[in-house]
């Protein structure tokens, strides 16, 4: 019979006593009584202590850092802590890394650790001395760069041509019902924007004979189809036979009356007397005020006078007031009357409307510039529809695509100055908050107006003053009008059922 008994198995004698009992004593170095001090350092060049939670960084890697003011500081704050590390931010940046883009910064108000105090101690043996100073703390984190390929370093514009012409062969030969229509809207897209006005290419004219006869009747009709929308719309009219992003929208269909309208401009030179004598030049419109130095600097009296006009414009959009009810529709404004008009948009110091310093300084516009504005954008009389309101904004937003990012780059004479040979190029940000617009709305804004909206290149992070690498670039938007145009396309309607 088997045992009641369980047999316990005796243990090993060598699985008893595997850990010692006691702990190792560390050999540490036997120091003398230091003496300890605290340094009392205000400046905002403090030491670092940097974390890197899930990435290992290399210590070869040069940072660039960049400091900027905190807001909202206490004064009972900057009196227990260095007020230099109170009062400021850092921010730490490095893309010296073959593959990986590092940014540092430091805890928000709402993260625990910045609650807290940091110190780095350096220790002296041989003057027996142990100096504490108050550091910040910093964690950095890494991302992955997605290798895109520059504009320097793509194919040349024959290898494009070959490439892009066997893959059309295919896609002929091959290719889907679908895929074919593509690849013929494309190529009506290219002809029409390298083409000039009245001519067809002996590629387009292969194209055309090369396509059945409905084909060509149905691309005609989305042709004129997306004409017929774009001219319902609020906008600029735009030449599509334009070879030059700059001859899309020309001054003289934008500004009513065109050159004579902006000779008959009033401030201006007195603009240019204030920025030849150093003196800094003040008005409500940030966009205006932000960029009215560089381009008196420039010496090109047309941009000069072009900012002008966008800031009468933008004086213009001020001065509208609700209509109630007795406006052509909703959403719609009225105009102030005309004296009273002419003296808002005569206004170029930033002076308070009906002020002392207002009406001492200010030159009345002439009647004829006042009737120019009045007859483009009120085609109610006293009142201004959401549309004309629209088209005000949307002229506004195309004058700003004649004013370059650099005025002065290219010697104050060229039209392009900082910008691509074939592109226009402008920030909205400033122009948003000036209208008092959303960025969505804004950017559709120059979407309808036909430009690509896109985030800026590394390559020109100097242009548009991007002081904060790729973390500030990631949060910038450029407008660029580019040939062939690209508007927002036409909704043919068949959703889902």
């Amino acid at each position: 019979m088997p045992s009641d008994k369980t047999e316990k198995k005796r243990k090993r004698a060598s699985d008893r006593h595997e850990r010692p009992t006691k702990k190792a004593a560390l050999g540490l170095q036997a120091l003398p009584p230091l003496k300890a001090s605290l340094v009392e350092d205000k400046s905002e060049l403090a030491p670092v202590i940097a974390t890197t939670p899930g990435v290992q960084s290399a210590k070869s890697l040069r940072w660039n850092p960049y400091i900027k003011a905190r807001d909202n500081v206490s004064k009972s704050s900057t009196s227990l802590r260095n007020p230099g590390i109170v009062s400021s931010e850092i921010l730490l940046q490095s893309s010296q890394h073959e593959k990986m883009d590092f940014v540092g910064r430091e805890g928000h108000d709402e993260d625990a650790d910045s609650q807290l105090k940091h110190y780095v101690a350096v220790v002296d043996p041989e003057r027996k001395t142990w100096q504490i100073v108050e550091a910040r703390r910093v964690t950095l984190r890494g991302s992955v760069r997605s290798h895109k390929a520059s504009e320097e370093d793509s194919e040349s514009e024959e290898e494009l041509n070959t490439m892009r012409a066997q893959r059309t062969a295919l896609t002929n030969t091959f290719g889907t019902k679908q895929s074919r229509k593509a690849v013929q809207s494309m190529a009506e897209n290219a002809q029409l924007s390298s083409a000039p006005a009245g001519t067809v290419t002996e590629a387009g004219a292969a194209l055309i004979s090369s396509l059945p006869a409905d084909a060509t009747t149905g691309a005609a009709k989305a042709i004129d189809v997306q004409a017929a929308v774009q001219a319902a719309k609020p906008l600029p009219t735009p030449d599509l036979t334009a070879a030059h992003p700059s001859d899309v929208y020309t001054i003289e269909t934008l500004v009513p009356g065109g050159h004579s309208t902006l000779r008959l401009l009033t401030g201006v030179d007195e603009w240019k007397q204030q920025v030849d004598a150093g003196v800094a030049v003040t008005t409500v419109s940030r966009y205006v005020s932000n960029r009215v130095t560089a381009v008196g600097q420039s010496d090109n009296s047309t941009h000069l006078q072009v900012l002008r006009f966008i800031q009468l414009l933008l004086e213009f959009a001020r001065s509208l007031k609700g209509a109630g009810n007795k406006g052509p529709g909703p959403n719609s404004k009225r105009l102030p009357p005309r004296d009273e008009l002419r003296k808002i948009l005569s206004n170029t110091s930033g002076a308070k409307p009906g002020s002392e310093e207002e009406e001492s300084t200010t030159e009345l516009l002439p009647d004829s510039v006042v009737d120019n504005v009045r007859r483009r954008f009120a085609s109610n009389g006293g009142f201004m529809s959401k549309h004309d309101m629209t088209l005000l904004h949307t002229t506004i937003c195309a004058l700003t695509l004649h004013i370059p990012p650099q005025p002065a780059q290219d010697g104050g004479s060229s039209s392009l100055g900082g910008n691509s040979p074939n592109e226009l190029a402008t920030d909205p940000a400033d122009l948003r908050d000036d209208l008092r617009l959303d960025s969505n709305t804004i950017q559709q804004y120059f979407r309808e107006l036909g430009c690509r909206i896109d985030r800026p290149r590394e390559t020109e992070f100097k242009k548009w003053n991007i002081k904060g690498g790729r973390a500030e670039a990631h949060a910038r938007r450029v407008a660029r009008l580019k040939i062939p145009l690209e508007f927002p396309k036409v909704s043919r309607g068949g959703g889902k059922r």
